[in-house]
């Protein structure tokens, strides 16, 4: 059977967004199969200079306009006029002010998808006030929950920006799929207040005989074997817990009234702790670990990212991609997280230089050669010149 085409293929986005949690839902749509034109200043997106860059920009087009020049807003609007869906992360007003917010696109387009992904909001305490993942990670209670009562921690994975990008995107396919029903596009937004919330809905939990889970759980944490390598335990019902002790050789523990739940062994972890972490130095990691999956036990190596890119399973799914960028050459990349039985997707490729399809997507939307040597002379466009 014929393989059919990705599932927002045809789909056309025009991003307007930089940063993480914009530009990396942005990404998901090219993943997803959908044309993704990246409009970017002529300086370009402010991440530019950073690694993460290319690891939220893959398969998307770029276009270098000045979107405070009058043509530079025209180029947008066309865009907006042939497209399915705008995407934006400005501070609240600043599309309005540069003529490209919801009100002035829908009135081009009543079928756009209009998705803005804020700090705090687009209304509200804190409109004005800027925001970013760390700002939310601290206000939301992430960094408490990870300092376990000690010292708070800062995750350097910006799991507020990642998870507001998923919402983001989670949000443009319920209005493209409404859209299939009503004919008509509609506004819809996140913020990283949200998300940070959303995050943490198994958390987010408040009740007044609520047990603290904030202590140190000695079945679920990380321990340093006799080699002095680290490895995690992930010892998380009492099934697992009965065969922990018969793998390190306490089978007496398995019926100790201290230890016989989740609960209980966090109340007493100050009993339980010093058992285990003396039995897990008499041996290497490497030893520990073969231990463990003998006996059905999850556990895993602590290890860099870049030795993960060489995990049997991530090579077996293809979860690694490589491309040979002209800025920086060999570039290794996330591949596509969704499988598809009948609308797979394909590699959408690597991500654009700055303008780098400025004047091709120019041409499509109807610009002749001469007026884009003219936009060019006139310093409204960025990046190189066909």
């Amino acid at each position: 059977m014929a393989t059919q085409p990705p599932p927002l293929d045809g789909i056309r986005v025009v991003d307007l967004t930089s940063y993480i949690a914009g530009a990396y839902a942005a990404m998901q749509l090219a993943d997803l199969g959908a044309d993704v034109v990246k409009v970017e200043s002529p300086e370009g997106d402010s991440f530019r200079e950073l690694p993460g860059f290319f690891g939220w920009n893959r398969g998307k087009r770029s276009i270098s306009v000045d979107l405070k020049t009058p043509e530079g807003r025209e180029v947008v609007e066309r865009l907006a006029a042939r497209g399915d869906v705008v995407m934006e992360n400005m501070r609240p007003g600043v599309a309005e002010r540069l003529g490209v917010g919801w009100t002035r696109l829908a009135a081009l387009n009543p079928r756009l998808v209009y998705c803005s992904v804020t700090a705090f909001g687009s209304t509200g305490p804190g409109v004005e006030r800027p925001g970013f993942d760390p700002i939310f990670q601290a206000l939301g209670g992430l960094m408490t929950l990870q300092g376990f009562g000690g010292p708070p921690q800062y995750l350097r994975t910006a799991p507020t920006d990642y998870y507001t990008a998923a919402l983001a995107t989670q949000a443009i396919l319920a209005a493209l799929f409404a859209r299939e029903r009503t004919g008509r596009g509609q506004r819809v937004e996140t913020s990283l207040l949200r998300g940070v919330l959303a995050l943490q809905s198994g958390v987010a939990v408040d009740y007044p005989s609520k047990p603290s889970l904030v202590r140190d759980n000695p079945t679920y944490r990380l321990y340093q074997a006799g080699d002095g390598q680290w490895f995690f335990l992930a010892v998380g019902n009492q099934s697992f817990w009965v065969k922990l002790c018969k793998a390190l050789g306490l089978e007496h523990l398995a019926d100790d009234p201290r230890f016989g739940s989740w609960l209980l062994r966090i109340q007493n972890n100050a009993d339980l702790l010093p058992i285990l972490e003396a039995r897990f130095r008499e041996q290497s990691r490497a030893e520990w670990l073969d231990v463990l999956a003998a006996h059905d036990i999850p556990a895993a190596p602590v290890q860099p990212l870049l030795d993960f890119f060489e995990d049997p399973a991530v090579r077996h799914h293809g979860l690694v991609h490589e491309y040979d960028h002209p800025e920086v050459g060999r570039l290794r990349l996330m591949g596509q997280p969704l499988v598809f039985a009948e609308t797979p997707t394909r590699d959408p490729g690597p991500p654009p230089t700055l303008g780098q399809h400025t004047d091709a997507i120019l041409s499509e939307l109807g610009y002749t050669d001469a007026e884009i040597a003219a936009l060019h002379a006139r310093r409204v466009l960025g990046g190189p010149r066909r």
